[in-house]
């Protein structure tokens, strides 16, 4: 007598490893979306947070200098906050001013990858049609959302906050 599994137990088992297919697949669908909507999210709160220590020392020693270029000037505005977060339009190494470790721009890459185009403007490339676009608001110290290509000023402070 030969032992096998009956027709019935291996259809049985197709059945529970489909079901388990089913609630499980969805799960993964969007786990590349979580991952870029976090990694956005950690880059602009280290940097307002950095932003924010900057400010904050500044509010504790009147005498506090931050020069951040070398060049034996105070690099920050009348208000405490930090005139630039790195040297502006173009730079490789963004956010460099602010953080320890800075975040590259794209380079190469045409997608997932974060730019500045202009002074203080700064953008996340999802795709070329979905761009994230925010400015650095050096008065009050805020990286603030502005509309971009394909998503809206909204649907921007929905991501990062």
């Amino acid at each position: 007598m030969q032992k096998a599994f009956t027709l019935i137990e291996l259809i049985f088992v197709i059945v529970i490893i489909g079901l388990l297919a089913v609630v499980a697949v969805p799960k993964f669908i969007n786990l590349t979306a979580h991952a870029k909507t976090a990694s956005i999210k950690s880059v602009v709160s280290s940097v307002q947070d950095s932003i924010e220590n900057i400010h904050a020392k500044w509010l504790v020693n009147e005498d506090f200098v931050w020069d951040v270029d070398g060049d034996g000037q105070n690099d920050l505005n009348a208000n405490g906050y930090p005139e630039k977060l790195d040297e502006g339009k173009d730079e490789k190494k963004l956010f460099k001013y602010v953080l320890k470790i800075p975040v590259y721009s794209c380079g190469d890459k045409a997608q997932n990858c974060w730019k500045e185009y202009d002074d203080k403007r700064y953008e996340y490339i999802f795709t070329p049609d979905k761009i994230l676009k925010i400015d650095y608001n050096d008065t009050q110290g805020l990286l603030e959302c502005i509309d971009g290509e394909g998503i809206s000023k909204e649907d921007c402070e929905k991501i990062i906050y």
